[in-house]
């Protein structure tokens, strides 16, 4: 189980400077990219920019926006370990995953809460794993739906069923509800205004970082 700081920005050197701020104690983080039309809320979105990021980073890519098929490939940057997919905001999602695996990537399913198990038990089988979002695609800060424990349960069913299959939980995680989601032995817990929100981002990351140590 990993804790994993989200760096959910406007701007490119907002998401640069929260990575450099953390970088010598993780390399590893969870990016979010999405856009209006999809997720209500605007983050930078030029993949180009991530040759400014140190080379030995791991980057987790949650894109939150409408694809074609064939622009799954700009994000083919070598600091990508994992790619985040939302199959319900693409009109062809057999092509997007016929694309994405060309990456040779970890690919993971997002489920959103408004979105219908049916729907991933259709395609959950492609990927390596699932996350569970704890509050609407978009900005970060939002409230925790306890509807996401439901998701999280069927979660435990897949990995089950799939070999090396991957739980990670996103989005309003807190101090308060982080143990009861732990209860699930996700193997990521993302996090973000929990780390940016208040304080030293270094410090609150270490302490939930111990959380997950004890």
């Amino acid at each position: 189980m990993k804790i994993l700081p989200s760096i959910n920005t406007q701007t490119f050197d907002e998401a640069k400077s929260r990575i450099d701020y953390l970088k010598n104690i993780t390399n590893e983080f969870h990016l979010d990219i999405s856009s209006l039309e999809f997720a209500n809320y605007q983050t930078w979105n030029n993949p180009k920019e991530l040759e400014r990021l140190d080379e030995n980073l791991k980057l987790h890519l949650h894109l939150m926006i409408k694809l074609k098929p064939q622009e799954i490939l700009k994000w083919s940057n070598k600091r990508i370990k994992t790619l985040i997919l939302h199959l319900e905001g693409s009109n062809l999602p057999y092509a997007l995953i016929r694309f994405a695996k060309k990456l040779k990537k970890e690919l993971i399913i997002a489920w959103s809460p408004n979105i219908d198990k049916d729907f991933i038990d259709e395609f959950v089988r492609f990927f390596n794993g699932i996350l569970i979002l704890g509050v609407n695609p978009g900005k970060s800060g939002q409230k925790f739906l306890e509807s996401t424990f439901e998701r999280l349960q069927e979660a435990v069913l897949y990995k089950e069923k799939i070999k090396k299959f991957k739980i990670i939980v996103d989005g309003g995680v807190n101090k308060e509800n982080i143990y009861k989601i732990m209860e699930y032995k996700p193997d990521y817990i993302i996090l973000g205004k929990a780390i940016f929100g208040e304080g030293d981002p270094l410090l609150n990351y270490l302490y939930f970082k111990s959380l997950i140590k004890d």
